[in-house]
């Protein structure tokens, strides 16, 4: 049992005992990584088996467990609630006669290794610390760079198509999002976390910044005073330190050469207690870029209702444009056929806003791992789209000039000037979004 109020929720797990002759075990307890509790999902305890083995035998008592369902979903997610299930999960382990009560430690593996450091600072239970792929930044600051990585891999080096749909993305995903754990800073947490403590990396890390996130463990170790420290880089591993392919962007599922070494060493070192002092292991690696700090700040600009908002206009008063048009001509008469500024306005407009939103929101809900054909460094979709977008822009600045130009106002009835005006709103939100070629 695990959580209070509402979300109080009966957490099932599994115990795996050593295979070993002895009286008592140390213990250790495993956090999953990101996704919700389903058969073959991230947060199911068969997510994290692999590693529960390695652990049970080496000699300690290993307890996995399926994640809460209670205040965690794809959208919406506590880590403080994930933190309590560890602790007591912990608690749990100590309460058996076979477990040394002062040696029962917790494990994390991505989304874990933000969990397993605040459980550490609400609880003196805890024995030591280890996360593997633990990132040292916000979650939508990591997630930004996961998906940049992911564009970046499949040729795209379009720059206004990586500044839109990734990090002018990012802002709009992140005031959309309810969550406060998509704001969390690792920085305080770590700072207070005082008991032995190994992080782990892949070199080949493509969801998480390996170097970068290593340095921040390692100042807010150095600066709170905790010496008890051990950094370690796994020579080609992923970012769950696992056997890949395509570079590090697919994985194997299965455990990298010397992964459950390190670990297990480690683990012996402490519960005997030498924990090793202020360690760093292996060649630092070469990041493929550095995270973008920009994406954690949120200016009006970038609040998800005001794009919304704006698109939901445009939207509406060409949809209408194009109905009036439509009505006038059937009942004149005449064919239906789209002529005129105004109505090629409305129908690029609507397009655009539409094609862009879709695609936007395909890019973000699948990680970025696959955003269609690539033309020259830039997604086909994406050129269409900035296409579409250019010649409503075009268009929009042409019926304003010719308007200008006229001596005769009544020669522009209102409904073109409505179109106009929604036109001359389109515009800045079609430049903040990159979708023109200029």
């Amino acid at each position: 049992m695990s959580g209070t109020g509402e979300f109080e929720e009966v957490i099932e797990g599994t115990i795996l005992i050593p295979n070993h002759t002895s009286s008592a075990y140390p213990g250790i307890v495993l956090a999953h990584g990101s996704g919700i509790n389903k058969e073959g999902g991230g947060g199911n305890q068969t997510a994290v088996r692999k590693e529960a083995e390695v652990f049970a035998k080496a000699g300690l008592i290993t307890l996995l467990y399926n994640k809460r369902s209670k205040g965690y979903s794809k959208t919406n997610r506590s880590y403080e609630l994930l933190a309590q299930d560890l602790i007591a999960g912990v608690r749990a382990l100590q309460k058996r006669s076979d477990v040394i009560k002062n040696k029962v430690g917790v494990w994390g593996l991505s989304e874990g290794a933000w969990v397993a450091p605040i459980a550490a600072t609400k609880s003196t239970d805890i024995a030591f610390v280890i996360t593997s792929g633990g990132p040292g930044i916000s979650p939508i600051q990591q997630q930004t760079w996961n998906v940049e990585n992911r564009l970046r891999h499949q040729g795209i080096t379009n720059q206004s198509a990586i500044q839109a749909l990734v990090r002018n993305g990012a802002g709009i995903m992140l005031s959309l999002s309810r969550s406060e754990s998509d704001r969390h800073d690792p920085v305080p947490v770590l700072q207070n976390v005082h008991q032995p403590f190994l992080a782990l990396w892949g070199s080949i890390d493509r969801q998480v910044p390996p170097a970068e996130s290593a340095q921040i463990f390692k100042d807010a170790f150095e600066s709170s005073g905790n010496r008890y420290y051990t950094l370690q880089f796994i020579e080609g591993a992923d970012h769950s330190i696992y056997n890949n392919t395509d570079d590090g962007f697919r994985t194997l599922k299965t455990l990298y050469p010397g992964y459950a070494e390190a670990m297990t060493s480690w683990i012996q070192q402490v519960v005997e207690d030498k924990p090793p002092v202020a360690k760093m292991i292996g060649k630092t690696p070469v990041q493929m870029s550095s995270s973008p700090e920009e994406v954690v700040k949120i200016d009006w600009y970038d609040l998800y209702w005001l794009h919304l908002s704006v698109s939901a206009f445009i939207l509406i008063i060409c949809l209408f444009a194009l109905s009036v048009s439509l009505v006038n001509k059937i009942r004149n008469h005449k064919p239906l056929l789209i002529k005129g500024y105004s109505n090629w306005i409305c129908l690029s407009a609507m397009i655009s806003i539409i094609g862009f939103w879709l695609y936007l929101v395909s890019i973000w809900m699948n990680g970025g791992r696959d955003v269609g054909w690539v033309v020259f460094g830039t997604p086909f979709l994406w050129l269409l789209l900035q296409t579409v977008s250019t010649a409503a822009v075009i268009l929009t600045v042409i019926s304003i000039v010719h308007t200008l130009r006229k001596r005769e106002r009544q020669g522009r009835n209102k409904m073109e000037l409505l179109v106009i005006g929604t036109g001359i709103i389109y515009i800045p939100w079609a430049l903040y979004w990159h979708l023109c070629f200029f």
